[in-house]
């Protein structure tokens, strides 16, 4: 089972992990930015994009596991949305010198512990729509990545786009979507000593910003920044302001990192 990897450009390692549904053509204008600076490692998941779906991978851990031997040692590693949850895990058995969260948090379905995730209910009805109309439902998950954005019809144009290019192996979407609805990472959370900077979307209705910041509050080493105005996926609709907040968290980093 193949792993689709792109690497472009020169200089200190950077692994960009895109989220549920998508791969990796979605960081293509982050990535070409990205590339002028630093050697840009662009992975598929599994099941996505380029990358064979891999029928064996039933949990967060095996799906790691799968991403880990593409993830360069002492890299910064970048997350959004489900990739955060991958880059989280990373950060816990190997190496790292900085994570990026990007609408990411540890816990993706609210109970009374978590009340800032996503509704069980809603949660429910959307699994249970993936297998009447994965088109359908699929689509309806990028529309709900918008909302709230001041740029929302062109960004969704843009997720839109990107889907086209490589739609998902079916089986792989409704794994992930299983880790999503079981997955709680706070324990890890602790563990984490590495430079990590999160970034939320002021109106994300997948990973509310609240969320964003308790995730923050509950790691040792952490920054947090919010992109006013945006929704879920505020690298494509806020880029320069993305990328600023991104560009000044590498600059200030120590050199190499840590376990």
């Amino acid at each position: 089972m193949s792993v689709y990897v792109e690497i472009n450009g020169d200089g200190p390692d950077i692994v960009l992990l895109h989220g549920w549904a998508m791969h990796g053509g979605v960081f293509a204008e982050v990535a070409s930015l990205l590339a002028k600076s630093y050697r840009v490692h662009n992975i598929d998941l599994p099941g996505h994009g380029r990358s064979d779906a891999d029928k064996s991978i039933a949990s967060l851990d095996q799906l790691t596991e799968r991403i880990r031997p593409y993830v360069p040692q002492n890299a910064v590693v970048l997350g959004w949305s489900l990739g955060g949850q991958i880059a989280l895990q990373l950060a816990t058995c190997m190496s790292l010198r900085a994570l990026v969260l990007v609408s990411a948090t540890p816990k993706f379905v609210a109970d009374a512990s978590w009340p800032k995730g996503m509704a069980p209910n809603v949660f429910a009805q959307f699994f249970a729509r993936l297998h009447e109309n994965i088109d359908t439902t699929v689509q309806d998950f990028l529309s709900l990545q918008v909302r709230g954005d001041v740029h929302a019809m062109q960004t969704l144009k843009s997720l839109r786009n990107s889907l086209i290019q490589h739609p998902p192996d079916a089986q792989m979407l409704e794994a992930a979507l299983t880790m999503l609805r079981d997955m709680d990472l706070r324990p890890l959370l602790s563990r984490i000593q590495v430079p990590t900077l999160l970034i939320a979307g002021e109106h994300d209705r997948i990973a509310h910003p609240a969320a964003t910041q308790s995730t923050h509050s509950l790691m040792h080493n952490s920054q947090y920044i919010e992109i006013k105005r945006a929704g879920h996926a505020c690298f494509l609709s806020h880029r320069d302001e993305f990328m600023t907040a991104l560009n000044q968290f590498i600059a200030q980093l120590p050199l190499s990192g840590a376990t």
